[in-house]
């Protein structure tokens, strides 16, 4: 139902043309999955700026993908924020953190969720609620746990894992 994946931008290839970008991005990002690549740039890597895209698909729709690529580590942080605004108001809202790209997640009813991005091409979804937040809480701690364990001696997300531990709990006991 949902895929969610973390790919990280090679910051030898400078992307000058967004159109084509989706068809090329094995040249330009690095999937999290990849242990090898990611080996292979971190000599490049700005770990205080670390670019990349989070590919959100619920079935056939696609959420985001790599034309909003920015600040990952951010970025999963920043939606991290979101979730748990969603789960204590019903709704929560984020901007990129490096461009002017609007995010939000509205609950619709116990079991919908209205996730919108305002980028160049509008991007509106009723999704279930459950399972979709708790598919980005997957992710995020995916992306955090692969991160530390590639980057050993340039990362440390460890807070970030704490606040996903503390995002599943309130998700359980909500449930």
């Amino acid at each position: 139902m949902f895929y969610i994946n973390t790919l990280i931008r090679r910051p030898d290839k400078t992307i000058t043309d967004l159109s084509i970008l989706k068809s090329k991005q094995n040249d330009y990002f690095v999937d999290i999955n990849n242990m090898n690549d990611l080996k292979s740039i971190e000599h490049i890597l700005d770990f205080d700026y670390l670019e990349g895209a989070i590919i959100i698909k619920f079935n056939d729709q696609i959420l985001m993908d790599v034309t909003t690529w920015d600040l990952v580590d951010d970025l999963w942080a920043y939606l991290l924020n979101v979730i748990e605004n969603v789960l204590n108001t019903g709704y929560g809202e984020t901007y990129f953190p490096d461009q002017p790209l609007r995010l939000s997640m509205r609950s619709l009813a116990n079991d919908l969720l209205l996730f919108e991005l305002d980028a160049p091409t509008q991007v509106k979804a009723a999704v279930p609620k459950r399972d979709f937040l708790l598919a980005l809480i997957e992710g995020a701690d995916y992306f955090f746990e692969k991160m530390n364990e590639s980057y050993v001696n340039n990362v440390d997300y460890n807070g970030e894992i704490d606040m996903i531990e503390s995002l599943r709990k309130k998700f359980l006991a909500d449930i």
